[in-house]
C-alpha cells in the first residue's frame, strides 16, 4: 500500500500543489527520495528517522522509497519533512487516521521530533489557500500573520506527536489563530519616509 500526503512546494516565490508517496516494504534499512530532490531534501531522511523514532516507530529491516510528484517539478528546501514524516508514520500502521486530501503539513524536523519554522513559510502558506487547501499543520513563527490568512485553518504545532493526537481528534493544546495572536497590524510601526518619495521608480 502506499501512502498520500499533501505538501505545498515553492519555485520561487510560487507554490504548487506536491504529492507526497510514501511506500515501506522488506528490505535492507533505507529510505530512498526520489522526484528531483536537492541536497537538502535528501538529507530530510535522516532528520525523520531520528524523529520517527522518538514515536517509538520501528522501521529496522524496512525500505522506505518516499515519491515527490510531480517528479518533472525540481524539489528544494527541507520543507518536505513533517509530510514525510506522516506519511511514513501512516504507512507503519502507528498512524490509523485516514488523512484528508485537503490538509498540508509544512514544517524541518529536529532530530527529537520538533517541528521548526522554515523559510519560505508564508509563501506556502498563501499558495495553500489559492490552493484550495482547508487546513494546514505548521510550526510556530511570530511574524506569520495566521489571523490575516481567511478560510485556511492553521494548526501550530511543536512536535510530531501533537499532529499525531490532531489527527487522531485526541485533546490537545494545539494553537489556532483565534487562541493566539502572533501578528501585530502594520499600523504599530511608524516610518518617516515612503516609497512614493523615490522620484522615478
Amino acid at each position: 500500500m502506499t501512502v498520500k500526503v499533501s505538501r505545498i512546494g515553492l519555485k520561487g516565490l510560487e507554490g504548487y500543489w506536491v504529492k507526497v508517496e510514501v511506500q515501506i516494504s522488506p528490505g535492507t534499512e533505507s529510505m530512498v527520495i526520489v522526484g528531483l530532490p536537492d541536497t537538502s531534501v535528501k538529507e530530510s531522511k535522516e532528520r525523520v528517522l531520528s524523529a520517527i523514532r522518538t514515536l517509538h516507530c520501528d522501521v529496522t529491516d524496512q525500505k522506505i522509497v518516499v515519491n515527490l510528484s510531480p517528479s518533472e517539478q525540481k524539489k528544494n528546501g527541507p520543507i518536505f519533512d513533517l509530510a514525510i514524516a506522516i506519511g511514513v508514520l501512516k504507512e507503519s500502521n502507528l498512524l490509523k487516521d485516514a488523512i484528508p486530501e485537503k490538509v498540508a503539513f509544512i514544517g524541518v524536523l529536529s532530530l527529537d521530533g520538533s517541528i521548526e519554522t522554515v523559510e519560505g513559510l508564508l509563501p506556502a502558506l498563501i499558495a495553500a489557500k489559492d490552493l484550495g487547501f482547508k487546513k494546514v499543520y505548521l510550526p510556530f513563527d511570530p511574524f506569520i500573520p495566521l489571523d490575516m490568512l481567511e478560510g485556511l485553518d492553521c494548526i501550530i504545532v511543536r512536535h510530531l506527536s501533537d499532529v499525531l493526537h490532531d489527527l487522531s481528534g485526541q485533546a490537545s493544546l494545539l494553537l489556532t489563530p483565534n487562541t493566539h495572536k502572533t501578528y501585530q497590524a502594520s499600523s504599530a510601526y511608524e516610518f518617516q519616509k515612503d516609497f512614493s518619495h523615490i522620484i522615478g521608480h
